[in-house]
């Protein structure tokens, strides 16, 4: 088994992010999208400079596999948003996103977030609950006139007995 190689973002490596998104979105949520939605969410591979700002505007990790990608998951450090989570298809079901999203609940527990908050796809739904978040409402959400849906989710970060007081 090839092993699993994490780092922060890396200038350059926006590119291959984005293709990783566009085939996460395309292969990777089959069951619970069909064909318009998938394409209205990803009609291209992002890319260029303003897709990688939005990467480096926020704490972006990567998992590795060899010289590929073969997730990322990215965290505002100052609001708690968990944006993006997206795991490559032949990844998917083997762990690399308990590992990403567990060091990103480590660096928001380090910058003292209260909170993590998420808009989660279907199967980033049952990823996060998995992860101990709480379900919020099902959202409808419109991207070139077709409707996807996604659930906005949240995760207390304190402990029990200071949430209870």
């Amino acid at each position: 088994m090839t092993e699993i190689t994490i780092h922060r973002v890396r200038a350059g490596e926006g590119d291959l992010l984005g293709q990783l998104f566009h085939r996460s979105v395309h292969e990777g949520t089959l069951g619970a999208y069909d064909a318009a939605q998938r394409a209205a969410w990803s009609p291209e591979p992002p890319s260029g400079p303003d897709w990688e700002a939005r990467l480096f505007d926020c704490v972006t990790l990567v998992a590795w596999a060899g010289k590929l990608p073969a997730g990322f998951m990215t965290l505002d450090p100052e609001t708690g948003y968990l944006d993006l989570a997206f795991v490559a298809p032949e990844w998917q079901g083997q762990g690399v996103a308990a590992m990403l999203y567990g060091l990103l609940e480590r660096c928001a527990r380090r910058h003292g977030l209260a909170q993590l908050s998420t808009d989660a796809s279907e199967l980033a739904r049952r990823f996060f609950l998995k992860q101990g978040w709480q379900d919020g409402p099902r959202q409808e959400v419109t991207r070139g006139g077709v409707t996807l849906h996604n659930y906005r989710m949240a995760k207390s970060l304190k402990p029990a007995l200071e949430r209870a007081a």
